[in-house]
């Protein structure tokens, strides 16, 4: 009998699952989620499935029983994943789970962001029916989209921006070839800012990524350009793009994620009227978090029943599983 934890509670569809195998799995669900308590509650685990709770080494040193971690959701920045790596402990995702999910919430941002829906809505709140006249949205289609990381996301977002008449780039070092109909891959990024209305991220975190697109970037960028990040928070310098907002450089941006989360609401982010904002919920539709629950668990069986697939397992080169 293998003891799974699972570090946060998650949709009961997927509960329901750890409790249809009682011939394989007990489980223990951690609502404390301290350090101190996180550290003790996974030192028997065989399994843990984790939301965005951090696992480092010193906590995953000391389940000396692991055989997989299994992440509800696909970024696994918030795991140790190289020490996993150095004990051959496979690092599993959610792997199809949010890709609708996100990229139906980038293409809200940008059609909201394009349309000026914000200050319509608040225009017709407050009586003033004569905003329709300033003719401050436009149109989408024939304009450009530069999509920055090319996975599953990236690749849903582009076929959507297609459908809607956007001329389509995207720019990913890992990718020589666009599977996507339509869309170009570039080399080089900053090439095409200049010519671009619509900026949309879809990068992991990572130390290159990091502050990816700071003041330089956001310059050569074309003057009304708008910039939506619902990847990780950090990819885009929050500081230089209110400067580009407040300059009049910019015409708007959507984030979904933040250098800091929760966000220091002070910040002058949130007196940006050209910014919308939303809490890292581009994945939490109701849809989205019972695909995460019951495929982060899923892995989980597989792995315990000795078979887990490759291609949800991030580390399967560092591990042997290639």
């Amino acid at each position: 009998m293998f003891k799974v934890v699972c570090v946060g509670a998650f949709h009961r569809k997927g509960i329901k699952l750890l409790e249809s195998r009682p011939d394989l799995v007990t489980y223990e669900v951690l609502t404390d989620l301290s350090p101190e308590n996180v550290a003790r509650g996974v030192a028997g685990a065989d399994a843990v499935v984790v939301r965005t709770t951090p696992l480092p080494r010193e906590t995953l040193e000391r389940a000396d029983r692991l055989r997989i971690v299994s992440r509800h959701g696909v970024g696994t920045d918030n795991v140790d994943v190289a020490y996993l790596s150095s004990r051959k402990i496979p690092m599993a995702i959610a792997i199809d789970s949010n890709v609708g999910s996100v990229a139906e919430h980038t293409l809200m941002m940008l059609l909201a962001l394009a349309k000026d829906a914000m200050a319509g809505d608040r225009a017709t709140r407050s009586g003033d029916f004569a905003w329709r006249d300033r003719r401050t949205a436009s149109d989408v289609a024939g304009k450009s989209a530069l999509i920055m990381g090319f996975g599953r996301i990236g690749q849903r977002v582009g076929a959507l921006c297609g459908s809607l008449g956007l001329r389509v780039a995207a720019f990913d070092p890992y990718m020589e070839r666009s599977p996507v109909e339509g869309v170009e891959m570039v080399k080089d990024f900053r090439a095409i800012l200049p010519e671009t209305d619509f900026l949309c991220l879809h990068l992991p975190s990572t130390p290159e990524t990091r502050d990816l697109i700071g003041a330089g970037e956001l310059a050569l960028l074309k003057r009304g350009a708008f910039v939506l990040n619902c990847a990780r928070g950090g990819i885009v310098d929050e500081d230089v793009l209110c400067d580009a907002l407040e300059s009049g450089h910019l015409g708007g941006a959507g984030l979904d994620v933040f250098a800091k989360e929760p966000p220091d609401t002070a910040h002058r982010l949130f007196r940006q009227e050209k910014v919308l904002l939303s809490p890292h919920n581009a994945a939490l539709t109701e849809e989205c978090a019972i695909r995460m629950a019951t495929q982060a668990v899923q892995n989980v069986l597989d792995c315990l029943d000795g078979k887990l697939q490759p291609r949800v397992v991030m580390n399967r080169r560092e591990i042997g599983m290639a």
